[in-house]
């Protein structure tokens, strides 16, 4: 194992743990709120009955509940944190000069969803093939983003052999069992059976094949982890991150319900993503010297005196004047819009796909994957850069949590 040991960079330097921002706010907002993994398939639990295996029969309460957590977890977590990606680039003015070709390929993606889920059926379901693929990548890609920025804070030389078996430990962890229900042909959403199960059905050797990479890759990883330990220079948030994310990503897919189950992903990466975006954003204004507006929305024009105007000088002072509240709403508010854009959709298109499985939901995915791909392939980009969530000026104020 002396082959993945790092080569420290001072004795002073390896010595304290690498938080990102304190050991409060990462242990809370980034590893604690994996807490959230378990709330949207506890409602469909209570609110579902006891027939948990008919959420895929329209009308029943399984079905209704399953659709009502969807719903919760898109209002208040996912749609926010979708769009929040946006305040890292659509409202950065620099970075909009930076990359206005990216920007301008963003936009052929959502035509290209609102196409595939109108040509046909078929399309619609590979679209929600696709889309379910991507989500599981950009998900774990988060937390290897985290990972990179864990392992640069620490400003420890990590080893490639290292950093791979991190890597691989997390990448792996959601397929064995995602995988082995796709060979069996049981891998649905809802009442959508996806691609995959026609893709590898019958393959046992490949579900076989995936549980051995993922199996090689958790005793690599916690025997580097022991090495660590007992030499001293166990990178702890990194470890706990890995530590927390492993067990719960691998078991999620073994839910009847994995649309739901799925949920609970979503409601921590979305939670995940939206307290390091609001961090990515300070740290930009930090950097910059430039106040960045919608930090600072609310206690520049809420100066009058009212109701929503003292409502809003207490939201601004229960957070500490972070600006997390006035960021928390710009994200927020744009969810409406997405379901002002849904409607328009089924007036649009009225019965469109009528009679398939899963047909009436089809306008929210016609509408929420425009924005959420979108999203995905800009962070593509975005978690390249773990600078953009690394503190260099010792950064002291207040925030969320």
């Amino acid at each position: 194992m002396g082959t993945i040991a790092p080569r420290l960079a001072g004795s002073q330097e390896g010595a304290a743990q690498p938080w990102l921002r304190s050991a409060r706010w990462d242990l809370s907002l980034l590893v604690g709120s994996v807490v959230l993994a378990v709330v949207p398939y506890s409602i469909y639990v209570i609110l579902g009955g006891s027939a948990l295996e008919e959420a895929s029969i329209k009308g029943t309460a399984a079905y209704q509940a399953r659709v009502l957590v969807n719903l919760l977890v898109t209002i208040f977590i996912a749609g926010p944190h979708m769009y929040a990606t946006f305040t890292r680039t659509l409202l950065d003015a620099d970075y909009v000069r930076r990359h206005l070709g990216l920007l301008a390929l963003s936009a052929v993606i959502p035509v290209s969803v609102i196409v595939a889920a109108v040509a046909s059926y078929e399309s619609y379901v590979w679209l929600l093939t696709v889309f379910f693929g991507l989500a599981s990548v950009h998900a774990l890609h988060q937390i290897v983003w985290l990972t990179q920025a864990y392992n640069r804070r620490a400003r420890i030389a990590i080893s490639l052999p290292s950093r791979l078996i991190d890597y691989a430990v997390v990448f792996t962890s959601l397929y064995p069992i995602a995988v082995a229900k796709m060979v069996r042909g049981d891998f649905r959403i809802g009442p959508v059976y996806l691609e995959y199960n026609h893709l590898v059905y019958g393959w046992g050797w490949f579900a076989d094949l995936v549980g051995i990479v993922f199996v090689v890759s958790l005793v690599l990883f916690v025997a580097k982890t022991i090495v660590e330990i007992r030499a001293g220079y166990v990178n702890v948030p990194k470890t706990v991150l890995i530590a927390v994310t492993v067990p719960v990503m691998l078991t999620l897919p073994a839910f009847p319900n994995m649309d739901t189950s799925f949920q609970g992903a979503n409601a921590w990466h979305s939670f995940q993503y939206l307290a390091l975006t609001w961090y990515a954003n300070r740290l930009r204004e930090q950097v910059t010297g430039r106040k960045i507006g919608f930090l600072h929305w609310l206690p520049s024009r809420h100066r009058s005196q009212g109701f929503w105007s003292g409502l809003a000088r207490r939201l601004v002072s229960a957070d500490g004047g972070s600006g997390w509240t006035t960021y928390y709403l710009v994200c927020f508010a744009l969810v409406p819009v997405s379901g002002v854009l849904i409607v328009l959709a089924s007036l649009v298109w009225p019965n469109l796909h009528a009679g398939q499985p899963g047909a009436d939901e089809v306008y929210r995915y016609m509408i929420v994957l425009s924005a959420l791909l979108v999203h995905y392939f800009q962070d593509t980009f975005l978690f390249t850069d773990a600078q953009a969530i690394i503190d260099s000026g010792g950064m002291a104020e207040p925030g969320p949590a």
